[in-house]
């Protein structure tokens, strides 16, 4: 090729001339490049939409929501099916106490100006710390290879088998169904189950940390000096008058009263019942007795009590209390006690006013022994609009009351075998959680009268048994008894107060460091 033609296209007589082929093949070898990465894009985009597919789904059927992390407690995961369980614990007690109204969204409620927080902020904050709590306890119970007793496992196993009756009952589709209705839309059986043992092993584990306490007799006595008009026995006589406004007309309809017309009909009802009270006073300083006061002026009494032994803890709230504890007091001292007076601007117009004529008769550190018992209620089953049982029920009850009697005194027939038993079958919620124990029953406790008369019986001895009936409690049935002779009143209240005392420190122990971080599960919780 001539210098001229080289020069034309553009070449140097250096550069290698290309090939029509080799041209060809560089736009082939581009052309599959492009091709490639525009299969790449598609495998791209077709792998996210299929990812976007995938999360859909499992956001869709709650995979998601139930496993990812809302709380962490001390290297503890927790989704928001566990947070919203110790929530609503905490929400449905707000709302039986009347604190929250179930009309209302929490989170609209502010209860702190200053902070902002809301009624929402103070029950998860509540809710978390017994989370906080229920893992401490369990880590440290598992570290000491503490595992939940026979009679919380049966409880355990029992509440189980309950729920799985409950759901069919109560008209829900599952046992699922329930759950999620009571404990939010992430429950399921086995997470409950799993919330449920941990919540008994952590309540078992501290039970078993206070009862292991030594309280010494110098402890008692330390405490029953510091306390004792708390803990001494003081034997009073005591009439109670009661003037009242009336407030509902014979149809039961409110009447329309302003405070002032308020005040003038108590002050009117009052003058009446002063003067019996003071008309009474005068006979007891008289001498005369306070039995045969009590019968005659019964008609216009609201409550009377002759020569009552009490605990000074229930004496120090009544309006006679500061006169009673008063430790100039002497025997046949007598005195007209009258309530305190709110003059704040907010308070209420009362519309009743009592006066209490009270004979103080002695004060003492009772070492009597006192009256205890560990009871199972067998409920007997109730027709939906009877006021009672009908006598076959009631024989039904008492049927199953003797067969488990007679289970326990085939087996170790002990009273841990006893409370164990209770606590799985007590229909008795109130005391099935501590083996059906009830302590310091006297004649003057407001018990079931056969409850009441069969545990303080002059001649019981620890380890007697006995059915009883009940007719007279919202829940009626018969009750398996097994008695205790138990300590004098001071020291069952001083060795309780004791062992709160310890367990209350060695449990500020075992929390520290047990602090909760929130999680992006915390979105799910639903208030």
């Amino acid at each position: 090729m001539s210098e001229s033609k080289k020069k034309k296209t553009g070449q140097s007589a250096d550069t290698p001339v290309v090939s029509t082929r080799v041209r060809r093949d560089q736009r082939r070898a581009q052309a599959e490049k492009e091709a490639r990465r525009s299969r790449n894009t598609y495998i791209a985009v077709g792998i996210a939409c299929l990812a976007l597919a995938i999360f859909a789904v499992a956001w869709g059927s709650g995979i998601i929501q139930r496993s990812t992390t809302a709380v962490t407690v001390n290297g503890h995961k927790y989704t928001a099916a566990e947070v919203q369980y110790y929530y609503y614990n905490i929400k449905n007690m707000y709302l039986s106490y009347g604190i929250l109204d179930s009309s209302t969204d929490p989170r609209d409620s502010v209860v702190n100006e200053e902070t902002g927080a809301t009624m929402y902020d103070s029950m998860m904050e509540s809710a978390l710390a017994n989370l906080e709590d229920v893992t401490a306890l369990c880590d440290k119970a598992e570290a000491e290879g503490f595992t939940l007793p026979a009679g919380y496992q049966k409880l355990l196993e029992q509440n189980m088998a309950d729920m799985e009756e409950a759901w069919q009952s109560r008209g829900y589709a599952s046992l699922t169904a329930m759950l999620r209705a009571s404990y939010g839309n992430y429950m399921t059986k086995a997470k409950y189950q799993s919330i449920l043992e941990d919540s008994m092993l952590a309540t078992a584990y501290q039970e078993s940390i206070q009862d292991g306490f030594e309280i010494t007799d110098e402890e008692l006595e330390t405490y029953y000096s510091e306390n004792k008009d708390n803990l001494d026995t003081f034997t009073l006589t005591t009439f109670v008058f009661t003037a009242s406004v009336k407030t509902t007309d014979d149809e039961g309809n409110t009447i329309d009263m302003t405070d002032e017309e308020k005040t003038s009909a108590l002050e009117e009802a009052k003058t009446p019942k002063k003067a019996l009270a003071e008309e009474l006073k005068t006979k007891l300083e008289a001498g005369e007795d306070p039995a045969a006061l009590a019968e005659e002026y019964a008609d216009d009494l609201t409550t009377s009590s002759v020569s009552q032994r009490t605990v000074g803890s229930s004496v120090s709230g009544t309006t006679y209390g500061e006169w009673a504890l008063d430790s100039a007091r002497a025997n046949g001292d007598i005195t007209i006690a009258e309530p305190e007076q709110d003059d704040s601007e907010d308070a209420t117009v009362p519309t009743s006013y009592t006066y209490t004529v009270v004979r103080w008769e002695g004060r003492e550190r009772s070492e009597e022994a006192t009256n205890s018992v560990r009871h199972i209620l067998i409920a007997a089953e109730q027709d939906e609009d009877a006021d009672e049982p009908t006598e076959e029920q009631y024989a039904a009850a008492k049927e199953q009351a003797e067969a488990l009697l007679e289970e326990w005194k085939s087996g170790e027939a002990t009273e841990q075998s006893f409370a164990d038993l209770a606590m799985v079958n007590s229909a008795d919620s109130g005391s099935a959680m501590n083996g059906g124990l009830i302590r310091n029953i006297t004649e003057n406790s407001s018990y079931v009268e056969t409850f009441r008369d069969w545990a303080t019986d002059p001649a019981r001895k620890t380890g007697d048994t006995g059915i009883v009936q009940n007719t007279g409690s919202s829940t009626k049935g018969w009750h398996i008894m097994y008695y205790i002779k138990d300590d004098p009143t001071w020291k069952i209240t001083a060795d309780s107060a004791l062992r709160s005392d310890k367990v209350n420190e060695w449990h500020e122990g075992v929390i520290e460091g047990y602090d909760s971080t929130q999680g992006l599960g915390m979105k799910f919780v639903t208030p």
